[in-house]
């Protein structure tokens, strides 16, 4: 597909739309204002490979319009699997009380070939300045260091060539003596109850051992600060934001944006988190693998507090609420999908 057929037909779909009375015409120009970013993988990011399973790859906003935001650009990445009854069209991203969410399970047991692409792109593509993360997250993962290899690597038995396109591509986007990983820390509860001070005193998390040499910035409130800092120093490697008294999200992503010059921003936070920024109206889009049902999970607890999305919830009756679809591949029976969501222009400029 071109990038004029791809517009074009997007497009289309705002105008649709828009003559349903989904989107009101503030929305629908916020869209065409807002534009998108298409690279075609062979051509443009020298990916022969990677190009034969996604031919394309677009991120929901021009660059000329990132420039002109006052925040970053913010997309996450899930992986959900369909559950309940094959073709429910209802899809959960973790299984209560199962290590990791149990992701093996939601995609029939194994690492999947197109999640392990797409994941490895988001980091690539979008997270390769900064990759942000709550406090709650980095410990309940506190071994890993979410790099894209974390997913590559399963590449590597049988999708060799692929790999290397993705390395290559690493190369060429990311800069690691400018990458960051963004700690959000809201609440003293939430350093007490993860034992947090005697983790980090003990290098037991991995991206704050120095010996990984990786960057942090860690965002928090005055009091917080004045407490973690005699801990958790501040050094070459770990910066601190403060917003003020009070936790303040849209604060901390501006001075991130100003002080730390991070345009593109991977929330790798979780589902509380980026329904939060959503809501807020400075969440920008979502980069989701759908996978098919697999029975095995009935044998587990999957509740309401599970599901991602659902068909037929979205603006465009796609499965995220409040999203359009904005394009869609399919390697083999998963779906690789990118929803993107309308901005408060008034928050983000």
């Amino acid at each position: 597909m071109l990038k004029k057929d791809f517009i074009e037909t997007y497009h289309k779909q705002l105008d649709f739309l828009y003559d349903e009375k989904i989107l009101n015409e503030e929305k629908l120009y916020h869209f065409k204002k807002r534009g998108v970013q298409f690279f075609d993988t062979d051509k443009d990011l020298n990916c022969y490979h990677l190009s034969e399973i996604l031919p394309y790859i677009v991120i929901g906003a021009s660059n000329d319009y990132v420039d002109k935001m006052k925040v970053p650009y913010q997309a996450t990445s899930f992986i959900a699997g369909e559950v309940y009854s094959q073709n429910s069209g209802i899809y959960a991203y973790k299984i209560i009380g199962k290590q990791g969410g149990g992701v093996q399970l939601l995609t029939g047991g194994t690492r999947k070939l197109g999640d392990n692409i797409f994941a490895s792109l988001h980091r690539i593509l979008v997270g390769n300045r900064a990759i942000m993360v709550t406090i709650n997250n980095m410990i309940e993962n506190r071994d890993q260091i979410w790099s894209w290899e974390f997913f590559g690597k399963h590449l590597l038995d049988k999708n060799v060539l692929i790999y290397d396109d993705l390395l290559n591509l690493s190369n060429k986007f990311v800069d690691k003596s400018k990458f960051h990983f963004i700690i959000s820390v809201r609440t003293f509860e939430s350093i007490n109850k993860l034992n947090f001070v005697e983790l980090y005193n003990n290098n037991k998390i991995a991206m704050l051992n120095p010996e990984n040499n990786i960057k942090v910035v860690i965002i928090t409130t005055l009091q917080i600060y004045n407490f973690l800092s005699k801990f958790v120093k501040e050094s070459s490697l770990i910066s601190y934001i403060i917003t003020g008294e009070n936790f303040e999200m849209q604060t901390g992503l501006e001075i991130l944006r100003k002080e730390f010059d991070i345009k593109y921003l991977l929330n790798d936070g979780g589902r509380i988190m980026s329904n939060s920024i959503r809501d807020f109206g400075i969440l920008s889009e979502e980069r989701i693998t759908l996978e098919p049902f697999n029975s095995a999970t009935l044998d587990y607890n999957i509740n309401s507090n599970c599901i991602l999305g659902k068909k037929n919830t979205g603006l465009d009756k796609s499965e995220i609420s409040q999203s359009i679809l904005l394009d869609s591949h399919s390697v083999d029976d998963e779906k690789l999908n990118v929803y993107i969501y309308p901005m408060d222009e008034n928050k983000i400029f």
